[in-house]
């Protein structure tokens, strides 16, 4: 799944563009330790079924294009995605950070993952990518403002 080019650049745009009213310009490393910290409540969560800590992660607007392709827009969508996701046996979700780029009080992750789904005869196959997640600060701390993942077609284990 793949969001359109002028979509993602004028994601980028907007964020670089943006200030926040909350804090300082962050710096590589604060935004490194953030986005490692969010990948494992990520992976914790996630683990732990719980849709509510799921849905806690992102920014009260935080939006996530779902492998599946729709958006998912804000805490309480965020939360009823998470629950479906886990009733339909989605587990063993893993994110590996591997790049940040600070822009202004917030910034940017490339990283890659993987999880394990189901497919249309029920079995667990695993499906693996890369995403993007843009990162807000603000009184509560670190967010996802928005996630993007990417699974290369035929990328299934």
């Amino acid at each position: 799944m793949k969001i359109p080019t002028c979509i993602s650049a004028a994601l980028f745009t907007a964020l670089a563009a943006s200030s926040s009213a909350y804090a300082a310009d962050a710096d590589q490393t604060e935004l490194m330790n953030a986005a490692v910290s969010l990948g494992h409540s990520y992976d914790s969560n996630y683990a732990a079924k719980n849709p509510d800590a799921m849905a806690s992660l992102y920014a009260s607007d935080g939006v996530l294009v779902s492998p599946s392709g729709p958006l998912v827009r804000g805490q309480k969508a965020l939360h009823d995605y998470y629950v479906d996701r886990f009733k339909s046996g989605a587990q063993g979700h893993q994110i590996t950070i591997k790049e940040v780029h600070v822009t202004g009080a917030g910034g940017y992750s490339i990283a890659d993952f993987s999880v394990n789904v189901p497919g249309k005869n029920g079995t667990l196959h695993k499906e693996s990518g890369s995403l993007v997640a843009i990162y807000q600060h603000d009184d509560n701390g670190w967010h996802l403002s928005l996630v993007e993942p990417s699974v290369p077609a035929g990328k299934h284990s």
